[in-house]
């Protein structure tokens, strides 16, 4: 879905994106507009929730900066939103920083709605200030909860390493999150069944949106567990010895012929192709069999690359070409050396890599 969550800009030089869910948020408050008499007041109220959102993952963003951690960019959701920022080898300290500043930010912006909302004249204003004041505050309490994905998870994690090591403090983190999950599922049912005048079909809405955030909240936790082991032990793997350099290298005048021609003397299906000082990888393959479509053989195979590779240096640790994939979606990483490139990183090798490494521990122990 990256191709239906577009930037919209930058600020502070961080490429702001929507995600798709809220470019579809935003067109059913656009179509709102001519279709409900107070489309109007949902329009406006959704412009400034995205706002709130966009300034709470700025405070992340911006406290990253000011710590010297680059911020590649943001993504917004109607909910929250994802600053994706290059966090390895970064100090709990420094964490502790970036991770509470978006829920203290959010938290202050609740108190200033709620302090206008004391003097705002009844009616739609008022009702939209209050609406503005619970949500940021809800938005910054929620994330401050001691679970992964949340901002409360690494803050807890960070304070956690103070004295114990990373793994440790996330399997102990990793463990609260699991105790908010059960908290969450047992508090909804519990509500459900005690809330008075409700309907049947509002019971069942309550409890399936928060088990949808139950589970989001435990699959957040699993994720961060199985990074931090990675994290650890890939620590003493020589990213050298890792290298492949089972992919070809295309010009932009290749034809889509000639590359699948290459890939099979070759035999590999990773394809490479410079553009200026971006390496860009083949994006949507199109069908093999080019000998029966002589449109699509005889056309430029550089239409097709549209996934810029990230690079990582020779000399860095894995665990940083790890990070990279994982922060930016993709499993291909160039290692260069000496401006130029000397091999690639494929994830699902370094995956196979790391689970004999981890067999080969167990076996020791």
């Amino acid at each position: 879905m990256a191709s239906l969550s577009p930037e919209i800009g930058k600020v502070a030089g961080i490429p702001i994106q929507l995600h798709w869910t809220f470019v579809v948020l935003l067109v059913l408050a656009f179509f709102l507009l001519f279709t409900s008499t107070s489309g109007i007041f949902i329009f406006v109220l959704i412009v400034l929730l995205f706002a709130c959102v966009l300034l709470h993952e700025l405070a992340h963003s911006i406290t990253s900066k000011r710590n010297g951690i680059k911020v590649k960019r943001i993504v917004l959701l109607p909910i929250g939103g994802a600053s994706i920022i290059d966090l390895d080898n970064v100090k709990p300290s420094v964490e502790f920083k970036i991770s509470i500043a978006g829920p203290v930010a959010s938290i202050v912006m609740g108190l200033g709605f709620g302090a206008l909302v004391v003097y705002a004249p009844s009616g739609l204003l008022k009702e939209g200030i209050q609406f503005l004041f619970e949500i940021n505050i809800l938005l910054g309490v929620f994330n401050l909860l001691p679970g992964f994905p949340l901002d409360g998870g690494r803050v807890l994690r960070s304070y956690l390493q103070k004295k114990h090591s990373f793994l440790d403090s996330t399997k102990l983190a990793v463990r609260a999150s699991n105790v908010v999950v059960v908290a969450i599922i047992v508090g909804t049912v519990a509500y459900a069944a005690v809330i008075p005048n409700a309907t049947f079909v509002y019971r069942e809405f309550i409890v399936l949106w928060d088990i949808i955030i139950a589970l989001f909240l435990y699959d957040g936790a699993k994720a961060e567990m199985q990074v931090a082991y990675i994290k650890e032990y890939s620590s003493s793997i020589d990213i050298k010895k890792l290298i492949t350099k089972n992919y070809i290298m295309i010009k932009k005048g290749t034809t889509v012929k000639n590359m699948y021609q290459m890939m099979i003397k070759k035999g590999t299906h990773i394809v490479l192709m410079k553009n200026g000082k971006e390496l860009r990888a083949l994006s949507n393959q199109p069908i093999s069999n080019v000998s029966k479509n002589p449109k699509v053989s005889s056309s430029l195979a550089y239409d097709y690359f549209t996934t810029v590779v990230p690079t990582v240096g020779y000399n860095e640790n894995l665990s940083k070409a790890i990070d990279i994939m994982r922060s930016e979606n993709i499993n291909i990483v160039a290692v260069t050396k000496g401006g130029s490139i000397a091999g690639i990183l494929y994830g699902p090798h370094i995956e196979s890599v790391i689970s004999v490494y981890l067999s080969h521990l167990r076996e020791k122990k």
